[in-house]
């Protein structure tokens, strides 16, 4: 078992994540019989503008971390939309992406979410994750911390789903690595000939909740950010499931983000979601 597993009060501090995954997507919930500003981060560039962000983005976090101050004035915390707090000699953080998915929000697409991840010195400890569409149809919080199973609405879960004779199964991956075809063929080539069907959520929180759930078999990410990833990587690991990332060119298991907010603020790394057996095709 990992030292951290034995931290005292980790399940209350798990409790608190679920409840603040919980109001965020209460906000969220609420925000969709109202009118909704957006504006974007990205004005300039080649593809720009594609990194949206709303008011609901900006107000979930202010909520939340105005209840981590109340709650455990000693922690630091982290969010997507410019949250930047480190008291002296923090031991936890907590890791805040209001709205993950923020493009699938504005359009209409159910498939977006809210991330709140806890660290000690940089290593996952508790992770809830907010999901507008889940395995149960509807919304939802996948939950757990260090040491324990992962549960989804307080409820052990279950990792993959029973299903006799399934030969594919499925993956995450952003269309741009997708199965790229050779000039001349008309289906995939050589190693993007997998088993398994690729899809691209366009929530990387959400991405990992549904590998720790049994979903996707695999998820990759080019480079989320700590607030990004640091939820779901717990959540992975909970399920009996593995997060890698590159180090030299060399893929090696994910075991912190680092101590120091300068650390946490700029992490940014390619990171591997998987069963054993589907890293072992995709690195091959």
């Amino acid at each position: 078992m990992h030292p951290e597993a034995e931290l005292p009060g980790l399940a209350a501090l798990e409790a608190f994540a679920v409840d603040l995954a919980r109001v965020a997507g209460e906000e969220i919930q609420e925000s969709l019989g109202r009118e909704i500003e957006v504006s974007y981060k990205d004005l300039t560039g080649p593809l720009a503008p594609t990194d949206a962000v709303t008011d609901v983005d900006h107000h979930i976090e202010e909520v939340l971390a105005a209840r981590i101050r109340e709650a455990f004035p000693g922690h630091g915390i982290l969010g997507e939309e410019g949250t930047r707090h480190f008291p002296e000699g923090f031991e936890y953080s907590w890791m805040i992406d209001p709205i993950d998915g923020t493009q699938n929000f504005v359009n209409g697409l159910p498939f977006y979410s809210s991330s709140v991840g806890l660290l000690w010195h940089g290593r996952p400890v508790a992770g809830a994750i907010w999901g507008a569409s889940t395995h149960r149809l509807g919304a939802g919080v996948y939950h757990a911390r260090s040491g324990e199973p992962l549960y989804f609405n307080s409820i052990p879960l279950d990792v993959a789903r029973p299903a006799r004779g399934r030969v594919r199964g499925l993956g995450a991956m952003p269309h741009d690595e997708d199965q790229h075809l050779h000039p001349g063929a008309t289906e995939p080539q050589g190693r993007y000939r997998l088993p398994w069907d690729r899809r691209h959520v366009g929530s990387g929180a959400l991405e990992a909740a549904f590998v720790a759930a049994g979903i996707f078999e695999s998820a990759f990410n080019s480079g989320p950010r700590v607030w990004d990833i640091a939820a779901g990587a717990l959540l992975v690991q909970s399920a009996g499931r593995h997060i890698w990332t590159t180090e030299d060119d060399e893929w090696l298991p994910l075991v912190d983000f680092g101590e120091t907010a300068d650390d946490l603020i700029g992490w940014r790394q390619p990171v591997l979601m998987a069963t054993d057996a589907a890293y072992a095709r995709i690195t091959s």
